[in-house]
């Protein structure tokens, strides 16, 4: 039922029907009645939106699961109780029979799975919530992953898109301090990305080109003969992924290390290449033989406009070092809008962007504090790379920071630091 285009309508209906009423009453006292509407009684309509778009993402899936990761990760624009909900979201999905979705990939390979496929494993390695991947081998003996798209996914997302789309501009209407339409244009983009997938083969061979020169890192190779719209074949890589600490113990490997080279890498990335990897999930970091980081799942990559990197890294580096002039310039070229915001402000949300998981200082509660109206587009997958990043430094080595200390030294190159701002720098996020 669930990818019948009259019942996802028929489902956000119900949902918009369950969460407006409250809002409606809400707004009916402050602008009708006068009346002054408490923060308490607001928190509670936006739990009671936030519960509804959660159950509706667990029945429909799809575009709509996306929609509510993308939209937790956004403190900027949406209410804490939104971002309380959302945030923990995750899109692992049942994965389902290869059996059914063996009759797409003949027809997108253009030939019986037997005549291309020396063997597949019926069992995914995953399944999220457009696609999902299985483990093969080629004639020729070539270890592979095939990622094969659901079926639907081409006809029910852009209808999740629609009605994302539609639903912002009424919630716009009725709550026109909320930037929602900016957050529904992020979505799009975002989802749009993700079902693209001979953009995903071009970003992933893109990027193997820049780091080929790189012995640290392994992004797999392509198989281009039998990637297409809606099926990549590529390299499959062997190793234990970064969530697993104790297997990763296990095997030899020093984590605090592995850490490093992480930081390093992104670094590099996002502040030197200008072309990065935006999915940082653990998941989708494998650690392999010698240490060597494997990069999976290339649907997120980003290139930075030109002079982004630079004027993020310098944001980044002046708020730190108490530059107050140079950083307000950097973020007012990233096209922030600061409204009120202080140096002071601008300087304590910085510092959670370069933070730890384990802080007591909540992004929404630093944003709202900091008072800036709105982030960039171009920064908010900066921001929830690096956000990402702190939570696995964390998991990789609680309380030592090792990812963000190396991405203060890339941070540094790019805003041209002198060496003793990049010490004190270093310093003050290794202390915390």
């Amino acid at each position: 039922m669930k990818n019948f285009r009259l019942y996802r309508i028929l489902r956000v209906a119900l949902a918009l029907l369950r969460a407006l009423p409250r809002y409606w009453v809400l707004l009916a006292r402050e602008n009708f009645l006068g009346q002054t509407v408490s923060k308490k009684a607001w928190n509670r309509a936006h739990e009671n939106a936030a519960e509804q778009i959660r159950r509706l993402a667990l029945a429909l899936e799809g575009g709509v699961i996306k929609a509510a990761q993308i939209g937790g990760a956004r403190a900027d624009i949406l209410p804490r109780p939104f971002i309380d909900k959302l945030s923990r979201f995750h899109d692992d999905v049942p994965a389902r029979p290869f059996e059914q979705l063996k009759p797409l990939l003949q027809i997108e390979l253009g030939g019986r799975i037997e005549e291309i496929f020396a063997s597949v494993d019926p069992e995914p390695l995953g399944a999220a919530s457009l696609a999902q991947v299985h483990r093969a081998r080629l004639h020729d003996g070539s270890d592979v992953v095939i990622k094969i798209q659901y079926p639907e996914a081409r006809r029910i997302f852009p209808l999740d898109l629609i009605m994302v789309r539609r639903v912002a501009g009424l919630v716009q209407r009725m709550q026109s301090n909320l930037d929602v339409r900016t957050l529904a244009h992020e979505i799009t983009r975002f989802i749009e990305m993700e079902l693209d997938f001979r953009r995903e083969a071009d970003s992933t061979q893109r990027l193997g080109a820049i780091l080929a020169q790189r012995v640290d890192v392994r992004v797999p190779r392509i198989h281009e003969r039998y990637t297409c719209d809606r099926v990549i074949v590529m390299e499959y890589l062997d190793g234990i992924q970064v969530s697993r600490t104790v297997a990763l113990r296990d095997a030899g490997c020093n984590l605090a290390e592995v850490a490093r080279r992480i930081g390093e890498l992104y670094g590099a990335m996002l502040f030197e290449y200008g072309f990065f990897h935006g999915d940082p999930h653990p998941g989708n970091l494998l650690v392999m033989d010698n240490g060597v980081i494997g990069l999976l799942d290339f649907g997120l990559c980003k290139e930075l406009p030109a002079g982004f990197a630079r004027n993020v890294a310098q944001m980044l580096v002046s708020a730190l070092i108490g530059d107050n002039d140079a950083a307000m310039s950097a973020a007012e070229a990233l096209s922030f809008d600061l409204g009120e915001t202080s140096a002071a402000h601008l300087r304590s949300l910085v510092l959670r962007i370069v933070g730890d998981s384990d802080e007591e200082d909540d992004l929404v509660d630093v944003i709202g504090s900091a008072q800036v109206r709105h982030i960039p587009s171009d920064f908010a997958l900066v921001l929830r790379t690096m956000l990402l990043l702190n939570g696995l430094s964390h998991r990789l080595a609680p309380g030592r920071r090792l990812i963000q200390g190396k991405l203060i030294e890339s941070l540094a190159r790019g805003a041209s630091a002198e060496s003793s701002q990049v010490e004190s720098v270093r310093t003050l996020v290794a202390s915390g």
